[in-house]
């Protein structure tokens, strides 16, 4: 029963009112899906594992404030022909400067591409805003892409963190320190581990992603300057 109504739920986001189309459901013969985001308050849509993986790289970037996909659609024209267009993503940073985004396979870029989103950029200047096609050589590793994400879910399942339990973790991070001893130290005072991915996914604690992480991954501080509530 509750597994029926989870697929309902997901039904009814994938035909959301305001998409372009509707998108099949997950399937193995295709790589649509849903994005849980904590930048917007709907889940991001994916068609693409590009898609996917750049929803993951703006969830990390500190600049980005918004995200949402498929956000709108415009109308633009090609030797006085009418086309309709929506962007994968649109973008609002920390200057509260618009951006949309479009996400492609660099291979495909091809001449009649490339005009048709000269066109495009050209329609969205007119409003004002900033218009960028963006290819996998703009995205971070997979091993960070990989690593990202599994913090990211470590995140999500810790829920709301308990206050008095973070500010005291980041005094402790404040101070370069080992992923091994970083947990050593949660368990110790039983704080859920998780904290330690909830404090990077935040931008408290900077790792590097790009590496494998193991016990002696370091963690170092980037709490200055941050305003840590409300969370």
């Amino acid at each position: 029963m509750a597994k029926n109504k989870r697929h309902t739920k997901i039904d009814k986001a994938y035909r959301k009112d305001d998409m372009r189309r509707n998108l099949e459901r997950f399937s193995r013969f295709n790589i649509s899906g849903l994005f849980s985001t904590f930048k917007d308050s709907s889940p991001h849509f994916f068609e693409s594992f590009n898609e996917a993986h750049f929803a993951v790289m703006f969830e990390f970037d500190p600049t980005i404030v918004s995200v949402k996909s498929q956000p709108f659609s415009i109308q633009y024209s090609d030797e006085g022909k009418t086309n309709n267009y929506t962007p994968d993503f649109s973008l609002i940073d920390c200057n509260n400067a618009i951006k949309i985004i479009e996400i492609k396979m660099s291979d495909t870029l091809d001449e009649k591409m490339n005009r048709k989103y000269k066109l495009i950029k050209s329609a969205f200047k007119q409003d004002g805003f900033e218009f960028q096609v963006m290819t996998e050589e703009l995205l971070p590793s997979r091993l960070a892409i990989s690593n990202m994400m599994m913090i990211k879910r470590n995140a999500i399942a810790l829920g709301r963190p308990d206050e008095d339990a973070l500010n005291y973790l980041l005094n402790i991070l404040s101070v370069p320190i080992s992923l091994d001893k970083a947990f050593d130290i949660c368990k110790c005072l039983k704080i859920n581990t998780n904290m330690i991915s909830y404090c990077i996914f935040r931008d408290y604690v900077k790792i590097e992603a790009s590496s494998n992480f193991t016990g002696e991954t370091m963690l170092s501080s980037n709490i200055c300057g941050v305003e840590l509530w409300p969370v």
